[in-house]
């Protein structure tokens, strides 16, 4: 029995990397585009925001938050990296976003008590709502990655990424082995010793 007075790190492994190495893997092929000095002064003009300013609570930005995601279930969704598909955020907020679909979390109530303790008030996050959903609204339609590709290089994508997969769980059970007969060893050495 384990004393419960001392608790080790979580051990990582393969299998739980799956989904940070899949998701890299459609992002892999997503493009980034760098954007014009216009499309800079634009894009503050229309979140009415200023430089370094985040345009969820209005605190101090340090991150980009991507509107549309990137990858869904391991796979591109087809929206990119652009000025169009991201807004500077809090880290906060990028956290309490998270996933979520922008309209469903921000004016949820959870988000709006943390914007109240922020200092914002209900016409003001109505406001920002607003002036988001509007930017939302120039966001283009997602690439079509398989029409773009044709369905050979879609299809070997598809293959690649599988494989990808499932070499990671057949490397994490090579390593479950090793690990069992190393702390087997472990055991048996310790048991010696006491004797």
């Amino acid at each position: 029995m384990k004393d419960k007075r001392f608790k080790l790190p979580t051990k990582a492994n393969l299998k739980g990397r799956s989904s940070t190495i899949s998701n890299a893997f459609a992002i892999s092929i997503t493009p980034y585009i760098y954007p014009t000095s216009e499309e800079i002064t634009d894009f503050y003009d229309l979140l009415a925001i200023e430089e370094g300013q985040c345009a969820y609570c209005l605190g101090d930005a340090n991150a980009m938050d991507h509107i549309k995601p990137l990858v869904t279930d391991g796979l591109p969704t087809g929206y990119i990296t652009d000025i169009h598909n991201l807004v500077p955020c809090c880290s906060a907020c990028n956290s309490a976003k998270g996933k979520k679909d922008f309209s469903e979390w921000y004016l949820s109530k959870n988000n709006v008590d943390r914007l109240h303790k922020k200092g914002l008030s209900n016409d003001k996050i109505q406001e920002r709502f607003s002036v988001i959903k509007n930017y939302i609204s120039r966001i283009g339609v997602p690439l079509n990655y398989q029409e773009i590709l044709g369905d050979d290089l879609w299809n070997e994508y598809l293959s690649r990424r599988k494989n990808l997969i499932a070499a990671l769980r057949e490397n994490q059970e090579f390593c479950d082995k090793l690990d069992a007969i190393i702390t087997n060893k472990l055991k048996a050495s310790s048991k010696k010793g006491e004797n």
